[in-house]
């Protein structure tokens, strides 16, 4: 065998290198009609199940073929190589590319043009490598996203709903469990306490005793002890631990009061509708909100005089605590919080009004929405307002809208029905 000429021998090896590519390599011949291709290797008979006999002589449309025969030429990744091949450019697409035996896969084609020694494009060169597996895991993914939005969503909606079944038995539940909780550790630290205290008391009877005998004994012994007296300043000390002791024992009182106050205003024997008076609701709830209005938030109740409502009044609470308690932390040092009611014959209409910073008109749109909050992370659930809302549209078959102007405040505007309907 004569040797191979040095431009044989580097001809047979791109080749063979062509031959052993992953790729499906193609070259079309761009100065016949149609492009038809002129070459393809191995890999493109095992990516498509063409063989070379199939393929040669026709332009590549032939891989968007579907089983029924019908074309798949509706695909972003053709026009964009139609236009790359126009202009006699690289390009890369995405196609959706059918095998001889009808089966999809897709496939990331790269197209480079060849130009001839005047600049004249003679050929195109395509790169072919099936990326089935990567599209569909990605389809997958965004599949998977959908879902589990969809289902967050769902979750969102019946979370922010947990605290309106039937007779309040959620709340129910909490405010019992806060009680225990509260009053567990309350009767403990009461107790030790009280033990503490009448330990204090006879360790100072102890010492008095022992600083008696040994005064008595004269000299240096009681030199000694009144220096130890005066140096822990002992009369000082018998008198604040006595403060601090009775303190505490209020700063518990205070605590147990307010745990009455939790289940007074939760009114949880009154879960089914009856008449109330909104005054006398929102003078309660007030009550409780007086920690976070303290002396920078004056109030200012102007409620004319309307009749009782038939309406669930433990629910209704909790939507005036919410917005009183918004309202309040709206509000930057000192500010005010009008409350205004108005019969307005078949249903009375309430305002809630601060001097707060106010909200844009695209935080006025989110407002309601489950799990929106305007707060730092950790601060605010975002599920306040949401629940107002349902209370009133859903359980009380009124409405709840906001105005408000960045700067100046905000006016939450309640109107309810004068008797719900079951």
């Amino acid at each position: 065998m004569l040797p191979l000429s040095p431009l044989e021998e580097a001809l047979r090896l791109h080749s063979q290198a062509m031959d052993a590519s992953s790729c499906g390599i193609t070259i079309a011949d761009c100065r016949l009609p149609d492009m038809p291709l002129i070459y393809v290797n191995d890999a493109f008979e095992n990516i498509t199940g063409y063989s070379v006999a199939e393929t040669t002589g026709r332009n590549c449309r032939f891989l968007q073929v579907r089983a029924d025969g019908s074309l798949d030429r509706d695909q972003a990744g053709i026009a964009q190589i139609r236009r790359a091949l126009q202009r006699g450019e690289d390009c890369t697409a995405t196609l959706r590319n059918y095998r001889k035996n009808g089966d999809l896969f897709y496939n990331e084609l790269h197209v480079s043009p060849i130009f001839d020694a005047n600049g004249k494009l003679t050929h195109f060169v395509g790169v072919q490598t099936d990326i089935t597996r990567r599209v569909l895991a990605e389809e997958t993914v965004i599949q998977e996203r959908a879902d589990l939005e969809k289902t967050l969503n769902e979750l969102r909606e019946t979370q922010a709903m947990l605290v309106h079944v039937e007779k309040m038995s959620a709340l129910g539940q909490m405010v019992a469990g806060v009680a225990h909780e509260i009053n567990n550790p309350i009767s403990f630290v009461n107790s030790n306490l009280h033990s503490l205290r009448a330990a204090m008391n006879d360790f100072f009877r102890a010492y008095d005793q022992l600083e008696a005998l040994l005064t008595s004994q004269g000299g240096a012994l009681r030199d000694a002890a009144a220096d130890i007296r005066a140096a822990a300043d002992l009369d000082f000390l018998r008198g604040d631990l006595d403060d601090l002791f009775k303190a505490s024992l209020n700063g518990l009182d205070r605590v147990k009061r307010i745990v009455q106050a939790l289940r007074t205003f939760s009114r949880l024997d009154e879960a089914e509708t009856k008449e109330t008076s909104l005054r006398e609701n929102i003078e309660s709830t007030l009550a409780l909100a007086r920690a976070e209005l303290r002396d920078r938030v004056e109030v200012v109740i102007d409620i004319a005089p309307m009749p009782d409502i038939r309406c669930h009044p433990a629910e209704l609470n909790q939507v005036f605590l919410n917005i009183i308690l918004n309202a309040a932390q709206a509000i930057d040092g000192k500010g005010r919080i009008t409350i205004r009611g108005r019969d307005m014959g078949d249903h009375v209409r309430l305002e809630f009004e601060d001097t707060g910073c106010g909200m844009t008109p695209d935080i006025m749109r989110q407002i309601f929405n489950p799990f929106f909050t305007t707060k730092p992370i950790g601060q605010g659930t975002g599920l306040g307002l949401s629940i107002a809302y349902k209370i009133i549209t859903d359980r009380h078959q009124g409405t709840i809208s906001v105005e408000s102007t960045p700067g100046v405040g905000s006016t939450f505007i309640i109107t309810l029905p004068k008797d719900i309907r079951p």
